[in-house]
């Protein structure tokens, strides 16, 4: 047995309240279920040498902080290190902007008020005098001073609140960020679901066929359908190339078992031999290369199948 050293490094604050599960990569079952030390050390002793993935959770992350394949060596010590984001943990307060001190402003308005009070009492014929013009003008002057520094106090330049942007931008990254996780995570549940699927209909061909899946021809069929379930982690550009070029190996293979049926006129036109011809068509067409791609392309799949048969493919 082996021992692995994982080194969690990117954010200690949240190394105290992560947990990591070292999982089959095959089958998704949890192997090992570890919690960090605060220095963000991870053991995991007596751990049979071998591919597995690391999934790293936090229990305020709707989603998988951090997934990626390791490799245990046949040595008697494994050490690697692992890197998490510490944008996902980011959560700042918005900015407390000190409150504007508008206390010079109105005492110098209640100045100006008193100021123009006494030239408020004119009488009809009385004459202006220049000292009395020259207040008036003097009062108008400080007025529009205090009205300028209250748009400058109260409201900055174009209603610009960057305290309100800057927590905009960083909850609207965030969300960008769970959104883009949740759209990953749909896209591999579909791939999981729809290769479930696509394994059943080729088990119910070769049994219409008589072909026995352990021999070596139901063994080639079973295969390629076996490689698009070690890949449903890939990338969207990976997963399509894989995905048409499994279809185009099964449509020869499809295509010999039909001819090798040519005495039988019923198999071409049995129901598992239908359902093959359609989803090969289905598979030779997925060229997406973005997950929001796929999960149309996924959707379309739904629509031209039924849903009703994935869930026979899983139920079996």
């Amino acid at each position: 047995m082996n021992n692995l050293t994982l080194n969690i490094l990117g954010f200690p604050a949240v190394n105290k309240d992560l947990k990591v599960e070292i999982r089959d990569p095959l089958t998704q079952n949890v192997v090992r279920e570890v919690k960090p030390f605060l220095d963000g050390t991870v053991r995991v002793p007596n751990i049979e040498p071998g591919a597995y993935e690391v999934f790293v959770k936090h229990p305020n992350i709707a989603t998988t902080v951090l997934r990626r394949p390791i490799r245990v060596l046949p040595t008697e010590e494994t050490n690697i290190s692992v890197l998490i984001d510490p944008a996902q943990f980011r959560n700042t307060p918005i900015e407390d902007i000190p409150e504007a001190n508008l206390a010079p402003v109105h005492d110098l308005a209640k100045s100006v008020a008193e100021t123009v009070t006494p030239l408020g009492a004119k009488v009809a014929g009385e004459a202006i005098l220049a000292r009395d013009w020259n207040t008036m003008a003097s009062a108008i002057r400080d007025l529009a001073n205090a009205v300028a520094e209250l748009t400058r106090l109260v409201t900055p330049t174009g209603h610009d609140h960057r305290e309100l942007i800057t927590k905009f931008e960083e909850v609207t990254g965030n969300f960008q960020g769970l959104v883009n996780s949740v759209t990953a995570a749909l896209t591999e549940i579909q791939r999981q679901i729809q290769t479930q699927r696509f394994r059943k209909e080729v088990e119910d061909l070769l049994d219409r066929a008589a072909v026995d899946p352990v021999s070596p021809k139901g063994k080639e069929f079973l295969d390629l359908v076996g490689n698009l379930e070690e890949k449903v982690t890939e990338p969207p550009a990976a997963f399509s190339r894989v995905t048409r070029n499994a279809a185009v190996q099964l449509q020869t293979k499809f295509e010999a078992l039909l001819d090798e049926k040519r005495d039988d006129p019923e198999f071409a036109a049995s129901e598992p031999a239908k359902k093959m011809s359609a989803s090969l068509d289905l598979l030779k067409q997925q060229r997406a290369t973005t997950y929001d791609a796929e999960v149309e392309h996924n959707r379309k799949v739904d629509r031209t199948v039924g849903t009703g048969r994935l869930s026979l493919g899983l139920r079996q």
